[in-house]
């Protein structure tokens, strides 16, 4: 049988008397695409930074391609193939847009602390550049990050992430502040994503999150709630209950 990409196993994670994620169990198969959707205060960051390992499970299993990773660090989760975007952009923005990707590629690798200005045939440089040009961000690779648009920012984020060639992506709501205009280049982004590279976002756009996914994970209340491919999603009467008429249009944590 195919080991599961990711496994969670009775995932709680408390905050003093608050329990922010109660017992939540899934798995996620390797090239799987799968969107996490609830509102307000329904856990979804908090478990994504469960996963990630900005903080460890109160409770639970998390395994990771068969290998548990729950006690490790957020940052040899990232050396064992954890990619992720967060909700706040972390982008340097006095830098360009090849130093971003530079400065991304480099930190993974062994002389990550070095400060020697890197070469003309810089492996890392090199990988920077391949990265920018899958991204379409070539023809910015100059430009300072302050001054690129709210969807290149969240290009360059993508390209980021998937600078250390992870396993698992995880973004945090991608589309949250794009214009309608830049929406469709995002879907056509995560569409263009290769099946080696498993797929889990937080989203609350609709039309980003089920045309994006393969199984939709609904929450509420720190439990999972619903599990089902897109097109049941809608129509679930406990999705239309926790949503109370209004549509699935709910972010936060």
């Amino acid at each position: 049988m195919t080991v599961p990409a990711l496994s969670l196993r009775n995932v709680s994670r408390r905050f003093g008397a608050l329990q922010a994620v109660r017992d939540v169990s899934f798995d996620v198969m390797p090239g799987e695409r799968r969107a996490v959707l609830g509102p307000n205060g329904a856990g979804k960051t908090t478990l994504f930074n469960t996963i990630c390992g900005d903080f460890p499970p109160s409770a639970g299993s998390i395994s990771l391609f068969g290998r548990d990773i729950a006690s490790a660090s957020a940052h040899e989760r990232t050396r064992l193939g954890i990619g992720r975007t967060y909700q706040t952009s972390l982008l340097f923005n006095g830098l360009t847009v090849l130093d971003n990707l530079f400065i991304a590629v480099r930190g993974l690798m062994p002389n990550r602390f070095s400060f020697l200005r890197p070469r003309r045939d810089d492996t890392a440089m090199a990988k920077a550049r391949t990265l920018a040009d899958r991204f379409g961000l070539a023809p910015l690779v100059a430009e300072k990050v302050v001054n690129l648009s709210h969807g290149q920012r969240r290009q360059l984020e993508i390209g980021m992430a998937l600078a250390g060639d992870p396993k698992l992506l995880m973004l945090d709501e991608p589309a949250a502040g794009l214009s309608p205009g830049d929406r469709p280049g995002l879907l056509a982004m995560l569409h263009a994503l290769p099946r080696s590279v498993t797929l889990i976002l937080i989203e609350h756009d609709m039309d980003i999150a089920l045309p994006a996914a393969d199984i939709v994970t609904v929450m509420k209340d720190g439990e999972v709630v619903v599990e089902a491919p897109p097109d049941r999603i809608e129509d679930n009467p406990i999705v239309q209950a926790i949503y109370l008429g209004s549509g699935l249009a709910g972010g936060g944590h």
